[in-house]
């Protein structure tokens, strides 16, 4: 993720006695190259402001895989995550009573899965002993006795990845060496003014660094397998560069972030707001692939964000977590797509948005500039972009509950400014979608936000949000819904009839974004085949139903 140029001498060399196999960055030959997998390599990228880059060595079709790692180099779990979570494979086993009947009726892994945490450390869990087998010879070993210690505070996932691969180093340096060379390939260390970049754009993640040269305990200390106060001490690089390009992990069910993921070579491929391919997480395995055509000696793009969203919130997401200033083709366009345009005028805004408007303001005061074109904007777009403040905010709050997301819901559809197909609701779909379909005061709009949604989102995105909208579905057509139900089917909207749009649509595209043998698509291909066994129709006259209703309610 937006690597940089391979290092040059660095003014505090030093060798250390204590250990043979110490790599000092300076001594990483300038014209390393790393290796291809899949038929993609790594060099130089043409982006502004990019170092290096993933290129296509062959030509790629839609959907194929263009690179793929059965597990990155480092997972690592959020520590809220660490007791709930498989530290290997990352399926989460829900602990809530409630939350856990809910997934298993709903046939949801989580409802089913459970975890066991490790009698040495009790600091992390395992699905199963293969799992717990697998941790252990490659990484948990070098970890366990230092996250054990009584009075040690949870490690951030960094710091415990950085204890991972250094113990892994000294275990066995002529295998890992070139795991991490690589590693040290990548920003920061791969640019002899990285260190100075983050300062300049942001002290407060530089200082953060700066906290773990000496972690707090002497116990630990002295489990690290390395220096870790020197300048160029090897900790501090191996934490910095798997920190600033690492990749975020969620759930694909429910969108509950897990943690973080670095490897060397996924972790190359550089971000767009117009990418052509994506990212997909098969618990563990990591797989990029392609969204449209991608040719020979093509650089692979991902997006590192959510790219339905207007111009200037990805420009503050990416600027924030990522330390850059997008420059992609869709940025080069600015604030003029459709995503960046209001529903209705500013200064249309009714008196009650009005005034929650100029409360926002002043909660939103430090980061409103970001939300806005420019400074000079009126009173009217200001209050506008304090409100999506608020939305994104309530968003990006894994803390927020149902109360505080229905509101800002409530605010963005009744403010008459945004609609149902607008980013600000679409991106909450998935997390939130139970709250939006039991909300009878806009549902003459679950048609149309039903429909059209897609016209916002990747390729995976569909996916995913297909499987969420058809369990929104599937309850509306229970009778605890009936009134709702009934009201829809006045304006023509079948909603038995368009879950099996969704059913259809699932069966016909999980296969060309996940694996077979990846938990969504087991889920979904279950899903399926109990609910066609369940029917009399047979699947031509259900799809000649779909399409009929699809027809009714094409733009």
């Amino acid at each position: 993720m937006h690597t940089q140029n391979a290092l040059v001498a660095q003014p505090n060399e030093h060798r250390d006695q204590d250990h043979s196999y110490r790599l000092i960055p300076s001594k990483i030959p300038a014209n390393a190259k790393m290796p291809t997998d899949n038929g993609v390599e790594v060099k130089q990228s043409q982006m502004p402001g990019a170092g290096k880059g993933l290129f296509a060595r062959v030509t790629f079709s839609p959907g194929e895989i263009v690179a793929s790692v059965d597990r990155p180099l480092v997972t690592e779990l959020e520590i809220d995550r660490m007791l709930d979570t498989c530290a290997w494979c990352c399926q989460r086993g829900a602990t809530d009573p409630i939350e856990r009947k809910t997934a298993a009726s709903m046939g949801l892994p989580h409802g089913f899965t459970e975890v066991k945490s490790c009698t040495g450390c009790h600091r992390v869990a395992y699905c199963s002993r293969t799992c717990q087998s697998k941790a252990w010879k490659r990484e948990h070993k070098y970890e366990c006795k230092v996250i054990s210690v009584e009075d040690l505070p949870p490690l951030p996932p960094g710091v415990r990845g950085a204890i991972k691969i250094l113990g892994r180093l000294k275990a066995d340096p002529d295998n890992e060496f070139i795991h991490v060379r690589k590693i040290m390939s990548l920003w920061p260390a791969g640019d002899p003014n990285g260190m100075s970049e983050i300062y300049r754009l942001n002290k407060k993640r530089f200082d953060d660094f700066q906290s773990w040269d000496k972690p707090p305990g002497s116990t630990l200390e002295s489990h690290m397998p390395m220096d870790w106060t020197s300048d160029l001490s090897l900790e501090k690089w191996c934490l910095m560069c798997t920190m600033n390009n690492a990749i975020i992990l969620s759930s694909v069910f429910d969108g509950v972030p897990l943690g973080i993921a670095f490897d060397p070579l996924i972790s190359s491929a550089n971000h767009s707001c117009d990418p052509n391919a994506v990212l997909v997480f098969n618990q563990p395995r990591h797989e990029i692939r392609a969204l449209r055509k991608i040719k020979a000696g093509e650089e692979i793009l991902i997006s590192y964000i959510e790219p339905t969203n207007p111009f200037n919130v990805r420009q503050m997401q990416l600027e924030e977590n990522y330390l850059f200033t997008c420059q992609c083709t869709k940025c080069l366009k600015g604030g003029n797509l459709e995503t960046d345009e209001f529903l209705g005028h500013p200064e249309n805004l009714d008196d009650e948005y009005r005034k929650l408007a100029d409360k926002l303001i002043a909660r939103h005061e430090s980061k409103l500039s970001k939300f806005l074109m420019s400074d000079n904007e009126s009173e009217a777009q200001k209050r506008l972009a304090a409100m999506e403040a608020e939305a994104y905010d309530v968003l990006e709050n894994d803390q927020a509950g149902t109360g505080e997301t229905k509101e800002a819901i409530e605010m963005c559809i009744g403010s008459k400014m945004w609609s149902w197909t607008y980013h600000n609701s679409v991106v909450v779909l998935p997390r939130n979608i139970f709250i939006q379909g039991s909300s009878t005061r806009h549902s003459g709009s679950a048609s149309n936000y039903i429909s059209r949604y897609f016209l916002h989102c990747t390729r995976k995105n569909r996916v995913i949000n297909a499987w969420a909208v058809s369990t929104l579905v599937n309850v509306l057509c229970g009778t605890a819904h009936k009134e709702l139900y009934q009201e829809l089917a006045k304006g023509g909207v079948q909603l038995r009839v368009l879950y099996f749009g969704f059913l259809f649509y699932l069966h016909d595209h999980t296969p060309r974004i996940f694996r077979s043998d990846s938990p969504f698509a087991r889920v979904t291909e279950i899903t399926y085949k109990q609910i066609i066994a369940g029917v009399t129709y047979s699947e031509t006259e259900l799809k000649e139903k779909v399409q009929a209703l699809g027809r009714h309610w094409r733009p």
